[in-house]
């Protein structure tokens, strides 16, 4: 926050002359300490109930299921190493997290800190409950910098870090911690005041102060997507703002490079993504997002105003359980209630933009709030700007309802600096009443934002996590260390539909509680390795087993919950093919363990994936499983799958009735051997558009030639001599490909160039 204070410099211009961070940390410390120390603990108290509350519990986690066991997966996986790459999942092609992009570092590297603490389990509940002293400082100095008094600043304080959204979130780990919402609040502020250049100092000293700030800003871009994105719409309407109001563009252009170091930031945490999208190719399975979505997730202003649906008084409850029982569109939506203070300063700020017009006279730190609060709930709300954005630049953010926790910090700010300044030009003793309102609103505001302890709640998530536990340890040990286990049902990751009763997550059951095993779910939908046990699942079981004690697995780890009939006729036809029953069952009586004792662990470290498909003897990707065929038989494109000579394929669009397109700059065929020195490669196809009046390069190995194709599907013959070389793949490169949307004004948008239909080789 240090850093930040440099934003906050005594310019001329500011109007409200505010205290930095600094001089408030520094001045306020007891006062924010005690807020903070108690935000934890009673945090800890409304989840595990008091006393127990009063030490944080370590030994199981808040919630066990739904998305909270991605997060949890993501906490071991850093613990572990890092997130990228984890070797206990999707073994043994490993699991490589590239494909699925966040912004997310700075959560990572504390989570990573606090799993020194117990593993996983102590860093997620950990972090967890930090989240409620980080909310807590983060809006006591903001409200103090907007000139709110220590009683109204340390309540403003409390309620937004005791917002429903924080509990209501829990299963969305990263978005709990949304301390950032104020930060970029109290630099919406810092831009909104500029109105001079700032005094002329040393070059070292500026050097210095921008140095900080850059890496402050790019801290608070690390904490997710999302809230970078808001911020950046904070920061950006604070500089339009400001040169509205003084006709300078020194608050503009300082909110310029704010967001441009936003920007900088979220690029540094998606940096990895981009290069494994480039090195790898992009994944069209994962992350794949609809313009439509973000009017499904969207926020709607009565769910702002709608109390949370487990309210303490019975009424509210039924009130909102009504609401989102009959209202379409409820889904995660349903997080965004502002509570009864915060709804309250939310009609306000809509009250003060329709009454504004009639009086100048207003604050004008209530100006900037109304109208930073008013933008975000236009780019939140269903069919409101966030729309626009998803048809007009990108449609990956689709969860626009996540707003509301920054409108929930502008409609409590504006609500407190409304009030306090009513007291002072109304009231003689300032300190005195405000303290009585402060304390009054407390009150209120807790009551009405949280619920008591769950203790069933907390019971029966203590019980199915030490269910799991308590199986996994006896598959761990039942084998030896580092052994491997196949996990049954298949089930892809991340992001897919519930298997009969089996959710996503819950495989992961699996890595989560064990420290040397390893696992074959987990790997990258679309990836390899996914789609190597995608089609093998596919197989009948014996020739799975074949394939599996190839791959060095020694057990069987099966799921009833995804199997129509609860897995009764996989667990019979398994006990037959091992002559044995299971060797384990779970208490739950869900989830079975068979032991492969007659096979042998097979060290694949350093494989690739082609190599270790080789191994097991089995080959999968995309296009399906190999079928057997040779050089001589060739590639049938009018068939979805390819021959058992082709390692990989690219640049190739779906396979149609009749053969398949090239789509993009090449396509390009990789053989699992070399070719044969002298051959001739026979081709059955065409080109498209223009691409039939050049000629088409063809490169094999080191040597490049040159084809003519023609307008209408023919046979080309091209004589290849490699004499000397070794070549693995042959690639065409059509001279121009072009897409049927530019050709004919079609909506296809594919580069197409060539169309195969067949190729073979002739030695």
């Amino acid at each position: 926050m240090n850093a930040l204070n440099s934003l906050r410099s005594s310019e001329a211009g500011s109007v409200n002359n505010s205290p930095n961070l600094r001089n408030i940390l520094v001045a306020d410390w007891k006062l924010i300490l005690i807020g903070a120390v108690v935000s934890f603990f009673f945090a800890s108290i409304l989840m595990s109930g008091a006393p127990e509350g009063l030490i944080p519990n370590l030994s199981a986690p808040f919630v066990y299921g739904g998305d909270a066991l991605f997060h949890a997966w993501m906490a071991q996986r850093v613990d572990e190493g890092w997130l990228f790459e984890n070797a206990r999942s999707g073994y043994p092609f490993g699991s490589n997290f590239l494909d699925f992009p966040g912004a997310d570092g700075a959560a990572h590297l504390i989570i990573k800190c606090l799993a020194l603490f117990g593993g996983w389990v102590a860093a997620v509940n950990l972090f967890f409950l930090l989240g409620f002293p980080s909310c807590f400082v983060a809006t006591y100095v903001t409200a103090r910098a907007f000139g709110l008094d220590r009683s109204f600043a340390f309540v403003m304080g409390a309620l937004y870090a005791f917002s429903a959204f924080h509990f209501m979130r829990i299963s969305h780990l990263f978005y709990t911690w949304y301390f950032v919402a104020p930060l970029f609040f109290y630099l919406a502020l810092s831009i909104y005041e500029t109105g001079e250049p700032p005094r002329k100092t040393g070059f070292s000293s500026r050097f210095r102060r921008g140095l900080g700030v850059a890496v402050s800003v790019v801290v608070l871009a690390s904490f997710g997507v999302y809230y970078a994105l808001f911020g950046l719409i904070v920061l950006a309407l604070a500089g339009v703002l400001s040169f509205i109001r003084l006709g300078s563009f020194y608050g503009a252009r300082k909110a310029v490079v704010l967001c441009a170091v936003v920007v900088i930031g979220v690029l540094i945490n998606v940096m990895p993504t981009m290069v494994g999208n480039y090195t790898r190719g992009s994944n069209p399975e994962v992350a794949q997002r609809s313009p439509i979505e973000s009017e499904v997730y969207g926020l709607k202003m009565m769910q702002l105003l709608m109390p949370r649906t487990d309210h303490r008084s019975s009424h509210f409850q039924s009130v909102a359980k009504t609401y989102n029982l009959i209202a379409p569109l409820q889904n995660e939506n349903v997080t965004a209630s502002l509570g009864i203070i915060g709804a309250v300063g939310f009609m306000l700020v809509l009250l003060y933009l329709a009454l504004s017009p009639f009086n100048s006279g207003y604050d004008d730190r209530l100006r900037l709030l109304a109208s930073i609060t008013f933008v975000l709930f236009m780019f939140g709300t269903i069919g409101g700007v966030g729309s626009l954005f998803a048809w007009g630049v990108s449609p990956s953010i689709r969860g626009w309802n996540r707003v509301s926790v920054f409108i929930a910090c502008g409609a409590l700010l504006f609500l407190f600096v409304a009030l306090q300044g009513v007291l002072e030009r109304r009231a003689g003793k300032v300190a005195k009443l405000s303290a009585v309102i402060a304390v009054v609103l407390l009150i209120i505001g807790i009551y009405d934002q949280t619920v008591p302890a769950c203790r069933s709640c907390s019971a029966s998530q203590k019980l199915s996590f030490e269910a799991d536990r308590t199986f996994v340890r006896a598959i761990e040990g039942a084998l030896p260390s580092g052994a491997a286990v196949y996990q049954l049902p298949y089930i892809g990751f991340p992001e897919v539909p519930v298997l009969h009763k089996l959710q996503n997550y819950q495989m992961m059951a699996g890595v989560l509680n064990s420290t040397s095993l390893h696992w074959s779910f987990g790997g990258m939908k679309g990836r390899p390795g996914d789609l190597f046990y995608r089609y093998l699942a596919k197989e009948p079981m014996s020739r799975q087993l074949e394939v599996i004690r190839r791959l060095g697995f020694t057990g069987i780890y099966l799921d009833r919950r995804g199997y129509a009939d609860n897995g009764e006729s996989v667990i019979k036809e398994l006990s037959r093919l091992l002559h044995v029953g299971p060797l384990l069952e779970s208490t739950s009586k869900q989830q079975v363990f068979f032991k492969l004792g007659d096979s042998e662990p097979v060290d694949l470290s350093g494989l690739s994936a082609a190599q270790i498909m080789t191994q097991a003897g089995y080959y999968a990707d995309a296009r399906g499983k190999r079928y057997e065929g040779s050089l001589v038989t060739g590639i049938d494109f009018r068939r979805p799958d390819l021959p058992s000579f082709i390692y990989s394929v690219g640049g190739l669009s779906s396979a149609e009735s009749w053969g398949t397109w090239s789509d993009g700059p090449k396509a390009e065929f990789n053989f699992l051997q070399p070719l044969p020195q002298v051959f001739t490669l026979i081709v059955k196809g065409s080109a498209f558009a223009s691409n039939a009046h050049h000629p088409t390069r063809i490169v094999i190995g080191g040597r490049e030639y040159s084809v003519q194709f023609s307008a209408s599907v023919s046979e080309v013959r091209l004589p290849v001599d490699l004499r000397g070389s070794t070549a693995t793949s042959i690639t065409f490169i059509p001279p121009s490909p072009v897409s049927p949307k530019k050709v004919s004004g079609s909506g296809d948008r594919r580069k197409l160039g060539i169309a195969f239909v067949s190729m073979r080789i002739e030695e």
